[in-house]
Formats: C-alpha cells, structure tokens, sequence
C-alpha cells in the first residue's frame, strides 16, 4: 500500500510539473504592471519553532525544534515565456482565469531537530523515533496571482502558488547535537545523551509545490471593519527526505485579511505567505484543519540505505492550528500553536509544537 501511495505521488507531482508547459504554451499570464509600493521592497523573515512554548502537554521530543531564516525578493519582472510556462502550474477545479500574476523569488536556511521522548539514556532505542538534524538551503518561486476587484477595478491577489526546491544534508554534519547540548547547557537543562544513535550523514534533495486560494471573503460588520475568509490549500511534495500529497485549509477573522495568504512556518509544512502588503495596522486571528498521505519520512522511516534507526510510519497524519498575526508599518508578527497526530505505530502520542514568526519589508 505505502509503495502504491508513493508512487502514486510522484506520477500526480511529475504530470503536474510537466503538464505546466503544453497548458500555458499558448498563453502566458503578463506580470502585473502595476505592483503595490509595497511589492516592490524585499521582505526578511525570521522563524523559530519549539515545543517550548507548549502551555498544555509540554515536552521535549518529536519535532523539538526549528530555525528558518529567508528572504523574498521584490517583484520579478517578466520571465522569458519558456520558463514562465515550464514553472506555471495549470489550474484545476474549474477556476475563473485571472488577469496577472506577480512573481517573486525567495532563498532561506534553516534547520530542524528530532529526538524520542527518553533523551537521559545513551543507549538506542529501539519503539521511539530516532534522533535527526537536518541542515537545508531552499529557493523558492512564489506566484501571486490577480484579478480585477468588482468594486474598484484594482487587481486584487486570489491565489498564491509556491515552487521550491531544497537541498540539505541529514545527520551529524547538520549540529544538532551542537546546537541543542550546547543551548541546554546554556539555559541549564539537562543535555540529549543519545545522539550516537542518530541518522548518519545523507545530502537529500526535494522538490514541493503548494497551492493557496482566498476565497469565501465576507464582512461582519462595516464600522469597525471585521472581515473573514477561508484559505484553501493543497500540496505535494517528492524527495529522499519528505514525500506526501496535503490537503487543509485556514478561516480567518480580523481586519485587512487582502495583505497575505495566512501566516508562514516553516518545517514541517511549507513555508506559506511571506509577502505580504500594507504598511497601516491589521491583524486576524486563524484557526486551521489539514491532512497528509504520506509515502515517506526520513525523520522516522530513516536513511535511505536502510542502515540506521527507524520507527513504524504512519501513512495518514492530521493537523490542527490556531493562533494570531498582527501587521503593523511594515512587519508582520504571528504566533501559531500546531497540534499533530500520532506519526508512527511504536507510541500513540500527539505532537505539539509553537511557531514564532518575524517579517519585516526593507
């Protein structure tokens, strides 16, 4: 079953991919011509991700921490149309044609920790997922697609699509064990001992494609504005390290909900919006469900030659996250608490991790 599911999402990721070209050959979306101030700076981002800032259930285990640093250039000009249509991902669900697309690049380093709940013993552990370190680089291409406002006439951003390709290595050569001994001892924690048994060195590759749509937009009331929405996304992604198909999506409530596409974060999901516009004061608050089908997980199904620690994955996984973003004269600041279900078959517990988020234009 696992061997059909992973094969069956590198044929629906590769069709897509490869499907791009013939589907826009004959029309290529222009590139907005006339982007926001706003779109023309570059935006900075910093991430971390710990499960330190559980409140409920607090722990040191699972995905137990991750750094994430990017940068998002300002607005691409045009693409020459060859390349326009080979990372052009066509549409689906019988989607109403937009007008314009503003494109733009992004580059970001991070890296991620994982160790199993017994971190005193140096002995391996044989019902608990192993220690990881993964070190990665990632460039995105990230497609902010428009269609005239009904009431005012000015593109309005409908659907955000992303394109990355990561490249990283996996095992002592990423510092985990560097970076989380060195920091226990600094905060005066008691130190992870069992990081001899971690996955050993493997460079990994992988490529991801998500899609956001805004849609389901209404407004509370008018004086003060309160506005809602609802997200839509989908995902795929293919590598050595992660391989699912991910559906979910976000409600929002709060106020100016046109400035992005939600709140970022890093692994294990996608990095999300990281543009975003308007330098006056806005905020919401989100709430959102999403599910993977899973073909593969380093973290537990271990290196790919077979030859290390590794746990009993399992092949569906479900999410849930709230939390709240403020943007205030040019930075963004959100806050999301992320709730997952068990991952493998060896211990039945749910992870639980918080996501601390900086963006700033310059």
């Amino acid at each position: 079953m696992e061997g059909q599911l992973k094969k069956y999402i590198t044929v629906l990721f590769v069709a897509l991919l490869t499907g791009a070209a013939p589907a826009f050959a004959q029309r290529v979306l222009p590139v907005d011509t006339d982007p926001s101030p706003d779109e023309l700076r570059d935006i900075f981002t910093i991430q971390v991700e710990n499960d330190v800032f559980n409140r409920i259930g607090r722990s040191d285990r699972d995905y137990t921490n991750g750094f994430r640093i990017g940068w998002l250039s300002s607005a691409l000009p045009s693409l020459p149309e060859g390349l326009a249509a080979l990372t052009t991902i066509p549409t689906f669900f019988g989607e109403d044609p937009v007008a314009s697309v503003t494109r733009r690049v992004g580059i970001s380093f991070g890296q991620n920790l994982y160790t199993p709940q017994d971190t005193d013993t140096s002995a391996p552990i044989a019902n608990d997922r192993p220690y990881a370190a993964w070190l990665y680089a990632s460039i995105a291409l990230q497609s902010t697609y428009k269609r005239p406002d009904p009431k005012t006439a000015h593109p309005e951003p409908v659907r955000l699509d992303t394109l990355q390709l990561d490249l990283g290595v996996i095992g002592p050569a990423a510092g985990g064990e560097f970076v989380q001994n060195n920091f226990h001892r600094l905060i005066g924690v008691a130190t992870a001992n069992g990081w001899a048994n971690q996955l050993h060195n493997e460079p990994t590759i992988g490529l991801t494609f998500e899609r956001r749509w805004r849609t389901g937009r209404g407004v509370v009331f008018e004086d003060p504005k309160l506005e809602y929405d609802i997200v839509p996304r989908m995902g795929l992604a293919v590598g050595n390290v992660a391989s699912y198909a991910s559906v979910g999506g976000t409600v929002r409530i709060g106020k100016d909900l046109r400035n992005d596409f939600g709140p970022t974060r890093a692994r294990p999901a996608l990095p999300g919006s990281e543009g975003f516009i308007g330098d006056g004061f806005g905020w919401y608050l989100f709430a959102g469900l999403g599910g993977e089908a899973i073909a593969r997980n380093i973290f537990l199904d271990g290196n790919t030659d077979g030859n290390s620690m590794h746990v009993g994955r399992r092949p569906f996984v479900g999410e849930a996250q709230a939390g709240l973003a403020i943007l205030f004269r040019g930075v963004r600041f959100s806050y999301t608490q992320v709730l997952r279900t068990p991952e493998f078959f060896e211990r039945d517990r749910w992870d639980q991790f918080g996501s601390l988020n900086v963006t700033f234009r310059y």
